[in-house]
C-alpha cells in the first residue's frame, strides 16, 4: 500500500494498560460502542489465565493528529496532550474490558461512564472466576493490589486468605500481567485520498466477528472534517444528541443528514466524489442548513420514540443493523411531522413490520447505497408509509419478506452472542416487549432501560460446560449460546441465578419465564431432556412472534 507501513509489537497487559492511560488511543467513529457484558469479560480473563490466544490489536497511526476524524473518541478519557495518536481499528472490545478490570469496573470516554454493573471476583477455594460481588474476591481489587504494590490490599489478604491460596492467587494475577499482547500498527504518512483507498481496503479486510469496514465508514468518519464552520459543529451537537438518547452511529446519522441535503447514497460511497459533494452541503446558507438539521433531529426522534414505544428498543445495542433507521427517518422528515400523534395506529404497524422484516433479514447488509437510494426515493414519493412499494424493492432484489419457522429455526445452530447472530437476538426481544415479558426483576421489558438488562443463559453456560460432550468447541459454543437458550432478564438477576441448574432456580421465576417461552414442565429442565427444551422453545418463539406479527410471518 502507498504510504503505509506495519510494524508488529508484543507488549504485555501491564505494559498495554500503561500505554492506553496516556490518552494518545482514540476510537474512531466507524467503531460500534463497547457492548461486551461480564460473560463475555469473563471469558476474556478466562482465556488470558489459561493461554489461549484472544486475538491481536490493530492500530492506525496518521502523521496528521488533528484532522482526521472530528468525531473520534479516547478510548480512557485523560489529562493529557499527546503528540501522537493511534485509532484503534481492531481490538476496542477487549481493550476497553481490560481497562475496567484495571479501573475498578468502571472508567469514562467522551463523559461517559462505562462499567461493568456486576464484577468478577475469583474464589481462590474453588479455583473459579465467578460474576459476582459476594462470591470471592475482587478481581480488580487483586490486579491493582499486585500490579501497583497496593501495601494495605496486600497486608489485608495477607491477613485473610490462607499462604498458599494467596501464593496461587499471585500467580493467576501475574498470569494476567504477562500475557503477551500482538499490535499492528499500521502508520500512514500522507493521508490524501489514495491513501484513505488504501486504508479503506486494509479495513475491509479486518472481519472480526463478522465487522466489515467498508469504503463509506471510513470516509464518513475520517473526510466528514471537510465541512467547517458552524455546519460541521451543528452537525455534531445533532450526533451528540442522538448518541446520548440512544447511541447511535455515526453513519446512520450522516446519510441521514446528506439525504436531506439532496445527496444520493451512491454520491458519497466512493472516496473521488465524497469530498465534492460534502463541500455541496457547506454552500447552504446558515439559517436554511439550520433549519434542516432541526427538522432531522424532529424526524429522528420520532423513528426512536416509535420503536422504543411500540418495541422497548431504547438502545442501538439491539439492532442487528441501524441503516433501517435512516427510511423511516426520512419519510417523517419528509412529511414535516412533529409527534407521532401525527400518524395512525395502522400506518404505524406498517412501519415497525417493515423495520422488523429488514433488520431481521438483513437487507441493507449488501449494496446498501444503492437499496437506500431506491427505498429513500420511493419514500419520499409517498403521502403514507410505502409498505407496498419497499415490499416490491425487497421481493424484485430476492430478499425474504416473510419470516418462516425454518427462518427462526436456524437460530438453534447459531452463536447468537456473536455478531453474527445478532438478528436473532433482536427477534426475539421485539417477540419477548410485545408479549409483554418482564425481566424477572418486575419490569416490563418494553419499559425497562437495555442497559440494566443482562442475555441470560437458561441453562446456565457454566452447567453446559460440563454437562455436554461435543469435542468440537464451536459445536459446543453454538450448543451453548443458541437462540433457544438464551433471553433477556435483569442484571442482578442474572447474577443470583449464576451457574444453578434449571430445576434448582425456575420455580423462583415461573411467571416471568412463562412469558420468556419457557415451559413449565419440570422434566424439560433437567440436563437429560435439553435438546427436547430447545425445540419446545424454538416453536414457542416461532409462534409467539406469528400471533404478534403475523402480516411479516408466515
Amino acid at each position: 500500500m502507498t504510504g503505509v507501513t506495519i510494524d508488529v509489537k508484543i507488549r504485555t497487559v501491564r505494559q498495554l494498560m500503561d500505554e492506553l492511560k496516556s490518552g494518545k488511543f482514540l476510537l474512531p467513529s466507524f467503531q460500534r460502542q463497547y457492548v461486551w457484558d461480564e460473560d463475555d469479560v469473563r471469558s476474556l480473563i478466562d482465556s488470558i489465565v489459561n493461554n489461549y490466544p484472544i486475538g491481536t490489536v490493530i492500530l492506525w497511526k496518521p502523521s496528521n493528529i488533528s484532522k482526521i476524524d472530528p468525531f473520534s473518541k479516547p478510548l480512557i478519557d485523560t489529562n493529557n496532550s499527546p503528540s501522537e495518536v493511534f485509532y484503534v481499528i481492531d481490538g476496542q472490545q477487549r481493550l476497553t474490558s481490560l481497562l475496567l478490570l484495571f479501573n475498578d469496573w468502571k472508567i469514562t470516554r467522551g463523559g461517559e461512564d462505562i462499567k461493568c454493573d456486576v464484577p468478577i471476583s475469583y474464589h481462590p477455594t474453588a479455583k473459579r472466576f465467578y460474576k459476582s460481588s459476594s462470591r470471592g474476591i475482587n478481581l480488580s481489587k487483586l490486579v491493582r493490589a499486585f500490579c501497583l504494590n497496593d501495601l494495605k490490599t496486600l497486608r489485608e489478604l495477607a491477613e485473610t486468605v490462607p499462604e498458599e491460596q494467596l501464593k496461587e492467587i499471585e500467580e493467576k494475577i501475574g498470569k494476567i500481567l504477562n500475557y503477551p499482547v500482538p499490535i499492528y500498527v499500521m502508520e500512514t504518512y500522507n493521508e490524501d485520498d489514495s491513501v484513505f483507498k488504501d486504508m479503506a481496503e486494509a479495513f475491509m479486510r479486518v472481519n472480526k466477528y463478522g465487522v466489515r469496514i467498508g469504503n463509506l465508514e471510513l470516509m464518513l468518519s475520517f473526510l466528514a472534517g471537510t465541512i467547517s464552520g458552524k455546519l460541521k459543529e451543528q452537525i455534531r451537537n445533532f450526533y451528540d444528541r442522538m448518541f446520548t438518547e440512544f447511541e447511535i452511529d455515526l453513519q446512520p446519522v450522516i446519510r441521514f443528514v446528506f439525504s436531506s441535503f439532496g445527496l444520493k447514497m451512491t454520491q458519497i460511497s466512493k472516496v473521488e466524489q465524497f469530498k465534492k459533494n460534502v463541500e455541496k452541503i457547506s454552500t447552504y446558507n446558515e439559517k436554511t442548513a439550520e433549519e434542516i438539521l432541526k427538522k432531522c433531529e424532529e424526524a429522528m426522534n420520532i423513528t426512536l420514540n416509535l420503536i422504543e414505544m411500540n418495541l422497548g428498543i431504547d438502545n442501538s445495542r439491539l439492532l442487528p443493523s441501524q441503516v433501517p433507521l435512516i427510511p423511516i427517518a426520512v419519510y417523517f422528515h419528509n412529511k414535516g411531522l412533529s409527534s407521532l400523534d401525527d400518524i395512525d395506529e395502522k400506518e404505524a404497524e406498517s412501519i415497525l413490520n417493515w423495520f422488523i422484516l429488514t433488520s431481521f433479514n438483513g437487507y441493507y447488509s449488501s449494496q446498501p447505497d444503492t437499496k437506500l437510494d431506491e427505498d429513500i426515493e420511493i419514500v419520499k414519493q409517498s403521502t403514507r408509509f410505502p409498505w407496498e412499494g419497499l415490499l416490491e424493492n425487497m421481493q424484485r432484489r430476492r430478499a425474504r419478506v416473510k419470516i418462516s419457522f425454518e427462518d427462526v429455526k436456524r437460530g438453534l445452530s447459531i452463536n447468537v452472542l456473536k455478531r453474527a447472530g445478532r438478528s436473532y437476538l433482536f427477534l426475539l426481544y421485539v417477540i419477548l416487549a410485545k408479549n409483554h415479558a418482564d425481566d424477572w426483576n418486575g419490569t416490563l421489558l418494553k419499559k425497562a432501560k437495555y442497559t440494566t438488562l443482562a442475555r441470560h443463559h437458561i441453562f446456565p453456560r457454566e452447567f453446559l460446560e460440563q454437562n455436554l460432550s461435543p469435542e468440537d468447541p464451536e459445536t459446543k459454543e453454538v450448543l451453548i449460546n443458541n437462540l433457544a437458550n438464551v433471553t433477556f432478564i435483569h442484571k442482578d438477576v442474572n447474577s443470583e441465578i449464576e451457574d444453578k441448574p434449571p430445576e434448582d432456580y425456575l420455580t423462583d421465576y415461573i411467571s416471568s419465564a412463562k412469558k420468556h417461552f419457557i415451559p413449565i414442565d419440570i422434566n424439560l429442565w433437567k440436563i437429560e431432556q435439553y435438546t427436547t427444551f430447545l425445540e419446545y422453545r424454538i416453536r414457542e418463539i416461532y409462534c409467539a412472534g406469528k400471533n404478534l406479527f403475523g402480516e411479516i410471518f408466515e
